[in-house]
């Protein structure tokens, strides 16, 4: 399991030595919000049920799998941090994006995102994970001119509450 990594030069030496051969030859590389919110938007605009996803992202933002943590009828408080550590570690990841996927739900940042947002980046930090965004998409009510479903994304890291 992760250990809170108190020495800088240890946590370069855990992550380069172990993510290095991770890393594909043409990486996607999420290190701003606005390149997490294009690949979000090419990825998830065909989904069409409710679901929490994970990007599992390297020390240097490269994206090093993407997973479904929950999906169907769930409660938030069914995101713990244990279940995200677990999916964190088979992945050999220390950075993550959440992504709560509501298609048939209006686009609200209600508290109860707030708070578990705020209780999983704390509790991620102890065992020196970051939690870079928790993004929430639904589904626009009208497709643009061009016919196609647009999406609605909202950054909590961009409102500044992550």
């Amino acid at each position: 399991m992760y250990k809170k990594i108190t020495n800088i030069d240890d946590e370069l030496l855990f992550t380069h030595a172990h993510q290095r051969e991770l890393e594909k030859p043409n990486p996607v590389i999420l290190d701003s919000i606005a390149r997490a919110e294009l690949y979000i938007a090419n990825t998830f605009i065909h989904l069409k049920h409710e679901a929490i996803h994970a990007l599992m992202l390297s020390t240097r933002s490269v994206l090093l799998e993407s997973r479904p943590i929950l999906t169907g009828k769930f409660s938030l408080k069914e995101l713990t941090t244990n279940l995200l550590i677990s999916h964190i570690i088979q992945a050999n990841a220390t950075r993550l994006i959440l992504i709560h996927h509501n298609p048939k739900g209006s686009l609200s940042i209600k508290d109860k995102h707030l708070l578990e947002a705020t209780r999983i980046k704390d509790r991620l930090l102890e065992y020196s994970i970051w939690l870079d965004d928790f993004f929430l998409i639904t589904k626009a009510d009208t497709a643009n001119s061009s016919g196609y479903n647009r999406m609605n994304t909202t950054s909590l890291a961009r409102l500044g509450l992550v």
